[in-house]
C-alpha cells in the first residue's frame, strides 16, 4: 500500500473496488470509534494484475448480545448453549444458515457453491469455526449470549487492519476481556487463535 494524497486529491479508482478518496493512513482508531476519512488505496499500474484487496477502513464495534435469541428459540436452539456445528439437527440448519446470512449481510452463494451447497469451500471452514469458538464457545462476560450478529452486526468485515497494534489493543478488550468461556476454561487469545484451530485470524 503505497503513501496517500494530501487531503483533497481527486480519487483513486482501483480496479477491483469503487472509488475511494486518499486519507491519511495514521488516522485515529480509539475503541471502535469511526476513523477520520476514508481508506487510502495505491494506485495500480495500468497491466498489472489484480492483487489483494486494498486494507480498508472499517468501523470496529463492540459485540453486544444477540438479537435472535426468540429466532434461534423456535429453531429449538438456546442462545448461550449452542451446539458445535456439526451436531445441529439438520431441520434446523436451513433456518440458521439464514440467520447468519443476516447477521453479515450476506447471500447464500457468498459461502455456498451456486449449485452444490453441500460442497466444502473456505468460507464454510471459517463459518464453522467462528460457530464453535464465538457463537457456540463464548458468552458475554454479563451472562449475553453471543451468535453471529453479536460481532457482525450486519456486515462482513468487522475487523480494521490498518494499525495492527490498534487492533490487538481492541480485540484484547472486546474479545477477551468482555466475553467468557461458556465452558468455564480460562479465556486468552489461544481460544480462538490457538494451535489446532487451523485459522490465523478472523474476518
Amino acid at each position: 500500500m503505497g503513501s496517500g494524497s494530501p487531503a483533497g486529491s481527486p480519487s483513486e479508482r482501483p480496479l477491483n473496488g469503487p472509488a475511494v478518496n486518499e486519507a491519511p493512513l495514521n488516522a485515529p482508531a480509539v475503541n471502535g470509534a469511526p476513523l477520520n476519512g476514508p481508506t487510502p488505496v495505491a494506485p495500480r499500474a495500468v497491466g498489472t494484475p489484480p492483487g489483494p484487496l486494498p486494507v480498508t477502513r472499517v468501523e470496529m464495534k463492540d459485540p453486544v448480545p444477540t438479537a435472535f435469541t426468540d429466532d434461534l428459540a423456535k429453531m429449538g436452539l438456546t442462545a448461550g448453549a449452542l451446539p458445535p456445528i456439526e451436531k445441529l439437527d439438520p431441520r434446523a440448519l436451513r433456518g440458521v444458515m439464514k440467520l447468519i446470512a443476516k447477521s453479515l449481510g450476506v447471500a447464500c452463494t457468498d459461502c455456498h457453491e451456486e449449485g452444490d451447497f453441500g460442497a466444502p469451500t473456505p468460507r464454510k471452514r471459517i463459518a464453522a469455526h467462528m460457530w464453535n469458538s464465538f457463537a457456540a464457545g463464548l458468552a458475554m462476560k454479563g451472562g449475553g449470549p453471543l451468535f453471529c450478529d453479536s460481532c457482525h452486526q450486519g456486515r462482513n468485515k468487522l475487523l480494521d487492519r490498518r494499525d495492527e497494534s490498534a487492533l490487538r489493543a481492541w480485540m484484547d478488550r472486546a474479545f477477551v476481556a468482555d466475553l467468557r468461556r461458556t465452558d468455564g476454561q480460562e479465556h486468552g487469545c489461544e481460544t480462538c487463535h490457538g494451535a489446532g484451530t487451523g485459522q490465523s485470524g478472523v474476518p
